[in-house]
């Protein structure tokens, strides 16, 4: 009977060593599925601002095409401003050639008649 007497409360204590442990797998399962729900939330949160980056580097290389186009048609603009002025100057200049020698002509006469 003394074997008996000291085996009871051994196996208790395992016993209740195994609920402890049984209990802390669980808990333990409990942790991992939480865990797998967070990583997988910040997987799917890191695929869409993965999408936005790309949609947003698409939409740079669109600016970068319309700047780029934009700056050729100002040079363009520019350039054809920068025609259109140098014809005007011309125009002007043989203009106020013209009356140069207008007043020219017209001081001559009034130098002559005054004479």
């Amino acid at each position: 009977m003394g074997d008996e007497a000291t085996t009871q409360p051994m196996l208790e204590a395992l016993l209740e060593g195994q609920r402890q442990l049984a209990s802390q797998i669980a808990e333990m399962a409990s942790q991992i599925v939480e865990m797998r729900g967070a990583i997988a939330t910040i997987s799917d949160k890191q695929d869409i601002l993965a999408a936005k980056i790309e949609e947003l580097a698409a939409r740079q290389v669109r600016l970068e095409v319309a700047l780029v186009e934009l700056t050729r048609e100002v040079r363009d603009g520019f350039d054809d401003t920068n025609r259109k002025i140098d014809v005007l100057n011309n125009r002007l200049l043989t203009f106020e050639t013209r009356l140069k020698r207008v007043d020219d002509r017209l001081h001559d006469e009034i130098v002559a008649r005054t004479r």
